[in-house]
């Protein structure tokens, strides 16, 4: 059994997916809320989110995967604070050398925050925890 992570955005999630994509290679097969047929028991959604992501997958060359969609803010979780932001969860990442995971870490946080530089701890090489542009939250090591 694999854990597949499934992330969740506020209407960007076609950018973060081709980001995403950008970095870790692969493709991402992905529908949108347009494409639900009528009679499905969807609830209508405002024409402006009719081009969202309603499921996004990437395959990577190495064989992993991401999936996730945007995440209408009316079908927000009222118990979870700040409505749909990405909080309590981090995707972790390692790479077989110091010098992949570094450079994979400077892309994740790219216009993001780098929340605990890379760099060698008493437990890996080399770790680092960063917040990407788009409100991810990533850990890289070097394993």
């Amino acid at each position: 059994m694999a854990f597949v992570p499934y992330l969740m955005f506020p209407g960007h999630a076609a950018e973060a997916f081709a980001a995403y994509a950008d970095i870790f290679g692969g493709t991402v097969e992905s529908s949108r809320f347009s494409d639900v047929p009528p009679g499905s028991g969807m609830p209508a959604l405002p024409q402006e989110q009719m081009g969202w992501i309603l499921h996004a997958q990437l395959d990577t060359p190495d064989g992993a995967r991401l999936m996730g969609s945007d995440a209408p803010p009316q079908f927000a979780d009222p118990t979870e604070p700040n409505g749909q932001v990405q909080s309590g969860v981090s995707v972790a990442v390692s790479r077989p050398d110091e010098g992949a995971a570094r450079a994979l870490f400077d892309r994740l946080a790219e216009g993001g925050t780098a929340t605990m530089p890379f760099g060698p701890t008493f437990f890996a090489k080399g770790f680092g925890m960063c917040r990407d542009r788009f409100g991810t939250h990533w850990m890289v090591s070097v394993g």
